[in-house]
């Protein structure tokens, strides 16, 4: 089970407005209820950093200096002419009224930000690609919040030092020693030890979220709820820490780290339980979480890795950052003339070049994977389909027997492979929706480059119904 934190599903670039007149908004003007202002992006990668507020629905939104000082003297007392008194003297240039009431009306309010007079208009909501889909709520935010703060204090530099150095040597000991064999061979004896390898590993990864948590409140921020959602095709836990966006880099990157901290934590715990028990099986467990840290640390989907590269880097969404970094690409490979993109330009040197790397290594490595998963889905499927289908015999063949640990292990095996069939049709319906959302919205009102999409779409589908129908992945079902 691999984990994500969510933060990124929360702090997205700020969406684009609603279309269509601007509601009624109340007067004089304030913040809708839960709005908070949570200052500017400390250590940004951009030259003029952003200022972040955050929705009661959890959506960070980036803002602009002006937008920001306009959002920030809005308490339903001051009027626009007073607003804009106050903003020319933060701004140190002239704002008028109207400048103010068109700023209010027409960028704040469709942000769901402002409040509005009756029944509010939906806001629109950042969908970031491969967010974490399908989020439910284990631990609400004040217990959260309440963890993090009893857990803090093994964020203290002494502690983090001391966990680190016997860890160092936990591992030398655990790699070196030759004792695995005897959890291998625990395993191979009696396969219900997988229920217990399961179930510390899912503990492990709870634990891990509790990390993000506590390194959250030790730099001073509030962390939110924690929970459990699907990412890409496997269950995963998530921790809403969004608010580490008002912290420094290094309270953002004790938050990132923390999860992986509380791992190591773990697994001093699992070595103190195998010197008591002597039971192999525990350095077993190590092995496959030490296996799931190194996939955290991986930077090229909404893992651990991914939020510490961007913290490093300044830039809250990496993957917000594709689009402009390709379509330049692709304008200057084609010697094409193309207005300068924002959200590139404005970013410092260093954190621009390492940003178009970041692009460079990850988008290939994505369009491999997807591309591999799409010629081979049939075959994929249908294995996974026979495995789950075994696994389902032996279960119903170890039930009937009594024996209840195998039972418990087949039926971890066959939700595994369960799983893993339909996440893989779930993600690959995910993307041909935003794909084909994408081509309608930008083929509006052009009926010849909507009916050529069509085409397109058509003559793609056709031609890989016609490779898995070449190459027998519709048989032996």
């Amino acid at each position: 089970m691999s984990t994500a934190t969510q933060p990124v599903s929360s702090q997205p670039a700020a969406p684009a407005p609603l279309p269509g007149t601007a509601p009624q908004l109340v007067d004089p003007p304030r913040l809708a209820e839960g709005v908070e202002l949570l200052g500017e992006f400390k250590d940004s990668g951009d030259s003029q950093p952003p200022s972040l507020v955050r929705r009661p629905d959890g959506q960070v939104i980036q803002l602009s200096k002006l937008l920001y000082l306009v959002a920030s003297h809005l308490d339903g007392t001051r009027s626009a002419t007073t607003i804009a008194e106050l903003v020319s003297g933060d701004l140190g240039r002239t704002l008028s009224a109207e400048q103010a009431r068109y700023v209010i009306a027409e960028k704040l309010a469709p942000l769901g930000i402002i409040a509005i007079a009756g029944q509010p208009p939906a806001a629109p909501t950042a969908d970031p690609l491969l967010a974490l889909k399908a989020r439910g709520t284990l631990l609400p935010a004040r217990a959260a919040n309440a963890a993090g703060t009893l857990l803090r204090p093994l964020f203290r530099p002494p502690v983090v030092l001391a966990v680190i150095a016997v860890a160092a040597a936990t591992d030398f000991w655990v790699f070196t020693s030759h004792q695995l064999a005897a959890g291998l061979a625990q395993i191979l004896r009696d396969p219900a030890g997988l229920v217990l390898v399961a179930a510390l590993t899912v503990l492990s990864a709870a634990f891990h979220e509790l990390g993000h948590a506590a390194g959250c409140s030790y730099g001073g921020g509030r962390p939110g709820r924690i929970g459990a959602g699907i990412y890409l095709i496997w269950p995963s836990f998530f921790t809403n820490v969004t608010d580490s966006y008002r912290l420094s880099r290094a309270g953002r990157l004790r938050t990132d780290l923390g999860g992986l901290y509380f791992n190591l934590i773990f697994i001093l715990a699992l070595a103190g339980l195998y010197a008591a028990t002597n039971a192999g099986i525990l350095l077993l467990v190590i092995v496959v979480i030490h296996l799931e840290m190194i996939e955290q640390l991986l930077p090229f989907a909404r893992f651990d890795g991914y939020f510490i590269l961007s913290d490093i880097i300044g830039v809250p969404d990496l993957f917000a950052r594709i689009p402009p970094i390709l379509k330049t690409a692709l304008a200057r490979a084609t010697r094409r003339a193309r207005p300068a993109d924002p959200r590139i330009t404005g970013m410092r040197r260093k954190a621009r070049v390492a940003v178009t790397v970041w692009v460079a290594v990850t988008v290939p490595l994505l369009l491999a994977a997807l591309g591999y998963l799409l010629l081979h889905l049939p075959a994929i499927d249908r294995a996974l389909w026979h495995a789950t289908a075994t696994q389902a015999r032996q279960l119903a063949a170890a039930t009937g027997a009594g024996q209840y640990a195998a039972a418990a292990a087949d039926t971890i095996s066959m939700l595994l492979a369960g799983l893993s069939g339909a996440g893989s049709l779930y993600l690959l319906g995910s993307l041909a929706r935003r794909a084909a959302t994408t081509s309608w919205r930008r083929t509006a009102g052009r009926p010849a480059r909507r009916l050529l999409a069509a085409a397109a779409a058509a003559a793609f589908l056709t031609a890989l119904a016609l490779y898995w129908t070449l190459q027998g992945q519709f048989s032996g079902w």
